[in-house]
């Protein structure tokens, strides 16, 4: 047999196969136009290319709910400029029938159709069961918020909705006797410090009918005046208190040191903390309670606390507690009519209207379904709490220490006869009286009325040398620590001073430099300055002389006649740094008391039997400083010791075995101090009550409209603050998407123009490669045929 072996073929039949394996590979990658469609094609590239194209179909997700959200907030929106459409036809109705006499019955008609009117805008704002504006569910609304994905690791979106109907707006009953409330405004009767501030508190119908819903829950607003240079970083002590207050007996959140934030305390428990991309805070606690904290319209934060709750987890009862920063001292010092239009400020944004008299000062508050009944006398109606009242505080002569006496006392038998000795005369025995060795004057003083600021801060009195009330006194003044160490409590030193002085003018204390005005410098040292007032007027100078005591670290000032102290009549004022703690109410207690003992005890004046009792600061100064406290030593104790005794006209027992002798025993009655010394005329803050008057009319139903006109524009601003923010979001998401896409494309595309040449190639090496292996074949057949010849 003949077989013949060509190399030829075999390698053309190698090339052949290659060729057609790239001619393929060229045919696929042309027909999907991808240059890596499965894993074999590259393992990394396809792993990489499906991990950015689960994000793409992710994003594709986040986009449709961003669209959703759109049309939600876009539906809300539209509505809201009809509504607030309606209700400057309303303002209008209301002016046009004050102004030309309309019957007040047709302007009444004319509102309550529109408040219909606006009702149905506000619950027809419906998409997909959302409704922002409806306030509750009604009307087969599903729910008053929507939220969607933001990205693809968890963050969401949330639009809150809103109360735009007649009663979230404030109108509720609205018409042209629309009652409102007129409430007497001072700004120099203001407290902004210590745990007592002022507090503005307002309630709206539902909370003094206690007919709180979903819809229209029952509030109460508050807004406190706090010190703006508090040297924290959150709103102050008093605020803290209200909203614990408001929690319930024993609730004890904390503010953090650090960031300014709601912790918990010992009592009560934050149990989740959130904080949505809009900024707004929401505490919830372990008692049920949730607290929202919002940006205020006068740049304060503004904390809502919801605590009670309906069947679906709505609030039906709030308290809205608004801190209102009032700066009274330093470089940033307001005056009067700025303190006004800061509180003005803070409750118009909590959707009332507000007025101010131009004669004098008063405040007439409307809108906001305002409760406000006839009787000014109910406690319902708005009051100012915690102004002014400069009521003195209690004072008190109290025995600090005792000693004992021993005397000789007649000695009887048991029939109650005296008994003689064998020489007649009556046997006596020694008994032991106690007597009263110092007495000290107290002052008493609540925690809750403590002031450590303008305009009337605590001041007490001890009489310590002179003669009357009010020589050689010790005044001690509270003052809050500033950070900048300005005087808080500038104002009643000045007072103080005027009042020692008998100056004709104001006498004013610069809160930075603690220095008197009108005045003449007459001496500086080391130790202090000297001023001299010559404008009292008897016309006779006085002279104040500044310190700064070396170890509690308060200004001092020494009121005298003469220019040479410590010679003479002599008051000293000093300013008592005080730095709550408002941890507790017993620390708060003891960080009042430290620093008032530490004050006296500087000054030499014993302070035994001061403390706390019950809540009350119980002051009590004693020693040779203090007037009327040390006997002057007419009788002494055993051990020397003059005490408050008078020794009396000793008593006489006859003799009855000595023909007319006696026995005299010598007699001693307890003695009181001089209580005139000791009279103090201390003064002090007291927590008042302002209630407001209602007042009525078309002007109070004018503002009713104008604060629901700006509540409104208020809803219509953030409901297109949301659209901007949803349109930006779709945009970055869209953005982001295409990013991807690209980048998959550009991983995993194949270069068509380059693929189409390889293919045209391959395709035409394979036509060469077949063309060959016919030839080689050929030539094989005919070398077979020789050899057969």
């Amino acid at each position: 047999m003949l077989s013949v072996n060509n190399a030829s073929v075999l390698s053309g039949l190698q090339v052949l196969s290659q060729t057609t394996t790239a001619l393929n590979k060229a045919e696929t990658e042309v027909s999907t136009g991808k240059a890596v469609s499965t894993a074999s094609d590259n393992p990394a590239v396809y792993s990489i290319a499906n991990t950015m194209q689960a994000q793409s179909s992710a994003l594709t997700g986040i986009s449709q709910g961003l669209n959703v959200l759109g049309q939600v907030v876009q539906t809300a929106s539209a509505q809201g400029t009809l509504i607030n459409n309606v209700l400057t036809s309303i303002a209008a109705n209301i002016s046009e029938g004050q102004n030309t006499g309309i019957d007040s019955s047709t302007v009444n008609t004319r509102i309550s159709m529109a408040l219909n009117e606006i009702d149905s805008m506000a619950s027809s704002a419906t998409f997909n069961g959302v409704n922002l504006l409806a306030g509750g569910l009604v009307n087969g609304v599903t729910s008053n918020t929507v939220s969607t994905s933001l990205d693809v690791y968890g963050g969401s979106l949330k639009v809150a909705g809103h109360n735009a109907t007649s009663t979230g707006l404030g109108l509720s009953g609205l018409n042209v006797d629309q009652a409102g409330v007129t409430l007497p405004f001072d700004s120099e009767a203001l407290v902004t410090a210590g745990p007592a501030t002022t507090t503005l508190t307002l309630n709206n119908i539902a909370q003094a009918t206690n007919t709180g819903t979903a819809q229209n829950p029952a509030v109460q607003y508050q807004f406190v005046a706090e010190e703006a240079d508090t040297g924290t970083n959150n709103p102050g002590t008093s605020t803290l208190a209200n909203i614990n207050a408001a929690i319930g007996t024993g609730s004890d959140l904390k503010w953090d040191p650090t960031t300014g934030d709601l912790t918990s305390g010992s009592n009560t428990v934050i149990t989740s903390q959130y904080t949505d991309p809009n900024g707004v805070k929401l505490y919830k606690l372990s008692s049920g309670a949730a607290i929202q904290v919002s940006q205020g319209s006068n740049g304060d934060p503004v904390y809502t606390l919801s605590s009670t709750f309906d069947a679906l987890g709505n609030s039906t009862a709030q308290t809205v507690i608004t801190p209102v920063s009032i700066d009274t001292s330093g470089a940033g010092k307001m005056d009067d009519k700025t303190i006004s239009d800061t509180f003005i400020a803070a409750i118009s944004g909590q959707g009332f209207h507000v007025d101010r008299s131009s004669t004098d000062g008063a405040l007439t508050i409307s809108g906001g379904n305002i409760y406000a009944p006839a009787s000014s006398s109910s406690p319902d109606v708005s009051a100012l709490t915690n102004a002014i009242n400069t009521a003195p505080l209690s004072g008190s002569v109290v025995p600090v220490e005792t000693d004992t006496k021993t005397i000789p006392v007649p000695l009887t038998d048991e029939n109650g006869h005296l008994v003689y000795d064998s020489d007649g005369n009556v046997e006596s025995t020694s008994t032991t009286e106690s007597f009263i060795s110092t007495y000290g004057q107290q002052v008493s003083l609540t925690t809750a009325q403590a002031s450590l600021a303008d305009p009337f801060a605590t001041q007490m009195d001890f009489n310590t040398k002179g003669q009357s009330v009010g020589l050689d006194g010790y005044q001690l003044v509270l003052n809050q620590t500033t950070t900048d160490g300005t005087l808080s409590s500038s104002k009643t030193i000045g007072r103080s001073i005027q009042n020692l002085t008998d100056s004709t003018p104001e006498i004013t204390i610069d809160p930075t430099t603690g220095h008197v005005t009108p005045s003449k410098i007459i001496l500086q040292s080391s130790a202090g300055t000297v001023f001299q007032i010559s404008t009292t007027a008897s016309g006779n100078p006085m002279y104040v002389s500044l310190g700064v005591d070396g170890t509690t670290g308060n200004m001092t000032y020494s009121v005298s006649a003469s220019s040479e102290f410590p010679q003479g009549e002599t008051n000293n004022i000093v300013a008592v740094n005080v730095t709550p703690d408002m941890t507790s109410s017993a620390t708060y207690q003891n960080s009042l008391l430290t620093p008032i003992v530490t004050a006296l005890k500087s000054a030499g004046i014993t302070t035994n039997g001061s403390g706390i009792d019950a809540g009350t600061l119980s002051i009590v100064a004693s020693g040779s400083k203090i007037a009327g406290s040390v006997p002057s030593g007419a009788v002494t104790a055993d051990d020397g010791t003059p005490v408050w005794a008078t020794p009396g006209t000793p008593y006489a027992l006859s003799n009855l075995h000595n023909n007319g002798s006696y026995t005299a025993f010598p007699v001693y009655s307890s003695q009181s101090p001089n209580s005139s010394l000791l009279a103090a005329d201390s003064r002090n803050f007291s927590g008042d009550t302002i209630a407001g008057q209602q007042t009525s009319g078309y002007d109070v139903a004018i503002g009713a409209v104008t604060a629901a006109i700006s509540k409104m524009t208020s809803i219509n601003a953030s409901l297109g603050n949301s659209a901007n923010l949803i349109t930006q979001v779709t945009k970055n998401t869209a953005a982001q998407q295409d990013a991807i896409t690209t980048g998959i494309s550009a991983l995993t595309d194949a270069d068509l123009a380059k693929e189409s040449v390889l293919l045209l190639s391959a395709q035409t090496k394979q036509q060469l490669a077949v063309q060959s292996l016919s030839i080689m074949d050929g030539q094989s057949s005919m070398i077979l045929k020789l050899f057969q010849s």
